[in-house]
């Protein structure tokens, strides 16, 4: 009778987890939380690829015998000059190489046995390789020549012609109307051009004043003839950076003072405490309306600028939270015996125990920096006209609501509702994952 073989221990059967790991496997039981995520990634993608299926430049554009190519150079450098588009644009290249960099490692990876350091290494490598390849469409070092500035003229007299050099393509900027010169391409002459899906611009006002849904406009067009799924599609590069930006920025006030309310608590953390008090005493949105009504010359990221300074307070008062609890704990006590100083204990050993609570926080903070967003593009205190949002759009059907123009009421309405709903329920699935006592 041959001896029973020893049986290996199920935790010996697999690798080890980390908490991470254990929080996405989590996370992935939860299917609203996980189509939420892919529903906010394809939001995303909808707004790099934004100038890709809705702009009024041509991919190609052969006229005389010369060939161009306005919507490749526009992807490099906007007509618009916003940073929005530069970022968004960059986003775009993203799509392109970071799925190619994924494909080279698992093709260089397959059949072959790594260790798991080799295999992070490799990893890391690709993907840095991808987010530099990305930037490369953007460089091209040249110069331009403009016309002498009076400033320029008064210090220099002789001074017509201006000589500008860059590092990055803006000497590319494109301002032509090309969907009004395409009446003048001439079959007999061999020309031709190519344009997106939707081939309408966004800023471009024609003479279809709000006209309904149609084969031309597919979700109809606003009270200056611009067609609105062009703007929805670029309003998004607008919401989705807005509540990023902001986000980020209070969450980087935020786990400041409030880290430092908690670490080093007494008088400290009763001066800060009282700060933040006094500050959630002030209605928010209110607050916003008077600040951005002192700036002239308002632009999107004011509005980024200063929903993140009064944004801050909830996440502070968390973070604080979280270091008074963390701060008696032993692995705190072991690093000030080593003579840890106290910003390394902060933000090298605290804040990563710290930052379970703060990322659930952080998306339900998007979600409310969307509809703050909205909320000042619908009365008029958002991105300067004629910059394509949301909230400009539901604006702009409330005034023509008696005109029947719903489709500037339900189109981008539905958006925010959906954008919104999407980082609720992703932060709900996150904060489930990341909860113990909810895993099974």
């Amino acid at each position: 009778m041959s001896e029973p073989q020893a049986q290996t221990p199920p935790a010996m059967t697999g690798g080890s987890q980390s908490y991470w790991d254990l929080v996405w496997g989590q996370f992935r039981k939860n299917r609203l939380a996980l189509v939420s995520l892919v529903v906010i990634a394809v939001l995303f993608v909808l707004a790099a690829w934004a100038p890709v299926l809705a702009e009024g430049k041509p991919w190609v554009w052969r006229e005389d015998g010369r060939t161009s190519y306005p919507l490749p150079a526009w992807l490099t450098a906007p007509t618009s000059g916003m940073s929005v588009d530069y970022l968004f644009n960059y986003f775009f290249f993203l799509t392109l190489t970071v799925p190619a960099a994924v494909l080279l490692v698992r093709r260089s990876m397959r059949g072959k046995e790594f260790s798991a350091k080799v295999a992070r290494k490799r990893w890391s490598l690709g993907l840095l390789a991808a987010v530099l390849a990305g930037v490369v469409p953007f460089i091209g070092p040249g110069s331009y020549e403009r016309g002498a500035t009076p400033a320029e003229k008064e210090a220099q007299p002789e001074l017509q012609i201006v000589k500008v050099w860059h590092f990055f393509r803006r000497y590319r900027l494109d301002n032509r109307d090309y969907l009004g010169a395409r009446e003048s391409l001439s079959k007999e002459r061999g020309d031709y051009a190519y344009f997106p899906l939707v081939a309408q611009d966004p800023l471009g006002q024609t003479t279809d004043l709000l006209q309904p849904p149609s084969s031309k406009h597919f979700l109809g067009t606003d009270n200056q003839g611009r067609d609105v799924l062009a703007r929805m599609l670029h309003g998004g590069r607008i919401s989705l950076s807005v509540g990023f930006v902001a986000v980020g920025i209070a969450t980087l006030i935020g786990i400041l003072i409030g880290g430092i309310a908690g670490y080093y608590r007494g008088w400290v953390d009763i001066a800060i405490s009282r700060f933040i008090e006094v500050v959630i005493c002030f209605p928010t949105f209110f607050l916003i309306i008077t600040i951005i009504a002192f700036i002239d010359e308002r632009s999107i990221f004011h509005v980024m600028l200063v929903i993140g300074l009064t944004g801050w307070t909830g996440l502070a008062r968390l973070v604080r939270g979280e270091f008074l609890k963390l701060a008696d704990q032993d692995f705190v006590h072991a690093a000030r015996a080593l003579g840890c100083g106290g910003a390394r204990i902060m933000f090298r050993h605290i804040l990563p125990n710290a930052m379970a609570p703060v990322l659930v926080s952080v998306a339900f903070a998007v979600a409310g920096a969307v509809l703050t967003e909205s909320g000042l593009s619908y009365l008029g205190f958002g991105a300067p006209p004629p910059t394509p949002t949301w909230g400009e759009l539901i604006s702009q059907g409330k005034t023509h609501i008696f005109e029947g123009a719903w489709w500037l009421l339900y189109f981008p309405g539905f958006m925010i509702f959906l954008s919104v709903t999407v980082y609720n329920l992703a932060g709900d699935g996150l904060r489930d994952a990341m909860d113990p006592r909810m895993r099974n």
